[in-house]
């Protein structure tokens, strides 16, 4: 019996892990599959498309008759929308959007889970920490003061009794390089 719990209990702590990511992903691909089909067989409510309206500077272009089938995403104000179709008049692309809730509903979800397994709090004015019970690690790890070491340091290359320098500096001094040269403006063929 024991062994089968803790078994359980390893399972349980792994998909808190990673599983839940797995199955979120999962979940997710599921719900865009879904939507693009409907999408195809043009099933969704024409009241619902939103029109995206982008210039366009691009020479040569021709203007579209209708719009065509497009699939993208696009995040506006927090919601996430998903292509319909799109069309070129003039000089402006048109896109029309639809919100997809069944994907927004699943990320509010996932983000709900991180937070409540990982413990995140958003309301710290209900925790009010108590400072004095705090240790900070700058209090115990102390102070640096770059003039004691480099006193300290010095003193013992002299007890040493060597010439001092890092290791492999003389070689790199004396070492010729080459500085890089600017590239030609034009080169002839």
């Amino acid at each position: 019996m024991r062994k089968f719990t803790a078994a359980l209990l390893i399972l349980i702590f792994a998909f808190n892990l990673v599983g839940y990511r797995y199955v979120v992903d999962f979940m997710l691909h599921r719900a865009n599959t879904q939507l693009e089909a409907r999408l195809d067989k043009n099933q969704y409510d024409d009241s619902q498309l939103i029109e995206l309206k982008v210039p366009i500077n691009l020479p040569y272009i021709t203007s579209w008759a209708s719009y065509q089938r497009y699939d993208g995403e696009i995040k506006l104000n927090g919601v996430l929308y998903h292509y319909v179709k799109r069309k070129v008049s003039n000089d402006t692309l048109y896109v029309m959007a639809i919100p997809n809730m069944k994907v927004m509903s699943l990320e509010s979800a996932k983000n709900d889970f991180v937070k409540g397994s990982l413990d995140l709090n958003q309301n710290d004015n209900s925790k009010k920490s108590d400072d004095s019970k705090t240790i900070s690690f700058k209090n115990l790890q102390g102070d640096y003061d770059e003039y004691t070491f480099s006193v300290s340091c010095s003193a013992m290359l002299k007890e040493a009794g060597k010439n001092w320098l890092p290791l492999g500096s003389s070689d790199l001094m004396s070492t010729p390089h080459q500085s890089p040269e600017q590239p030609p403006d034009a080169m002839d063929i």
